[in-house]
């Protein structure tokens, strides 16, 4: 009788391990972004998706672009877009979200509120009285910023990839402080090294950023004043609920696209969605279900920001951590 049920035991292990090989769990693969709010939002995902689902997440470097093209296929490739900020991937939203266009990629129904501008440090605003981006525009003030001493100032307009970094230019030309400044694009990380020893020394910095963000908690950081957005100009924004013939902003994708371009004003608060691949919707439906059901804070995004940045926690500690302290808000984005 033992040697029987020895058999049988060894039978059902034998068993249980093909079914378990046949029915593999599904992995969810996540675009890994190189902001830290993003960083912070894809682990935040994996740690929730892991607990609570039976699936393995991975992440994975990409452009944004292939990102969407990715999303767009259906084939997992890429699954999860964990923080877009919509005015700056207008195009591809419109291409791939929403009603009446491919309809391939969805998103999370509340969105969080992001701004974003021009910023210097404190200290050169209430030395020089630089409050608005129309006072970068004079020579002496673009030599606050100039550090390799060829006699134009230096600004940040964004990482390698991002499409914000051509607005950004185009912004520098309409504003008129262009011709006193040169655009010098290098990573995130970089950025902020160059934040830190200018800080250091008490020496100008002028860059693109955005909230939430912890080094808005480190430095006292200056936004810099635009005139308010009034609308978007450009034909191709015809449709486009902002569209306004007369507005301040028109950016056209051409091969000239400085010269063809003039935006004069902020940019307007953008809604910051997670997108996913609608092919989850019948690969892995409790996931989709979960992904469009998330609703996130900006101030939940700086203090996760503030505590792997600042703290130096590492992101996936910092995600186990906030998802086991806060259940009560994980449980309400459960399908």
């Amino acid at each position: 009788m033992k040697k029987l049920l020895s058999c049988l035991s060894l039978s059902t292990v034998i068993g249980l391990g093909f079914s378990q090989a046949v029915t593999a769990k599904e992995t969810i693969v996540i675009g890994e972004l190189n902001w830290d709010g993003a960083v912070a939002i894809e682990h935040v995902l994996k740690v929730v998706m892991e607990e609570n689902f039976d699936v393995d997440v991975e992440f994975i470097a990409a452009d944004q672009a292939a990102i969407w093209s990715a999303m767009d296929a259906g084939k997992g490739s890429v699954d999860v877009f964990p923080d877009i900020w919509t005015t700056l991937q207008d195009k591809a939203w419109e291409k791939f979200v929403v009603k009446g266009s491919k309809e391939s990629v969805r998103s999370n129904r509340v969105p969080y509120i992001g701004t974003d501008g021009f910023f210097i440090p404190g200290y050169i605003q209430d030395e020089y009285g630089v409050k608005s981006v129309y006072d970068l525009a004079k020579p002496e003030i673009a030599k606050l910023f100039d550090k390799d001493g060829d006699g134009l100032g230096e600004y940040w307009p964004g990482a390698s990839g991002w499409e914000l970094v051509k607005t950004n230019q185009i912004k520098a030309k309409s504003y008129g402080f262009g011709e006193f400044f040169e655009p010098v694009v290098v990573t995130d990380a970089i950025l902020k090294a160059q934040l830190k020893k200018a800080y250091r020394k008490k020496e100008g910095i002028l860059f693109y950023y955005w909230t939430p963000e912890w080094i808005h908690y480190a430095y006292d950081l200056r936004k810099l004043e635009e005139p308010e957005f009034t609308g978007y100009s450009n034909d191709r924004k015809k449709d486009h609920k902002d569209y306004n013939p007369n507005g301040c902003y028109s950016y056209e994708d051409t091969d000239n696209w400085l010269e063809d371009s003039e935006i004069t004003c902020a940019n307007p608060m953008t809604p910051v969605y997670i997108g996913y691949s609608a092919a989850l919707e019948a690969r892995v439906p409790e996931v989709a279900a979960f992904l469009g059901n998330v609703v996130l804070d900006d101030a939940f995004v700086s203090e996760w920001i503030f505590s792997m940045s600042s703290e130096g926690e590492d992101p996936e500690d910092m995600a186990k951590a906030w998802v086991s302290e806060n259940q009560d808000i994980v449980q309400r984005w459960m399908p």
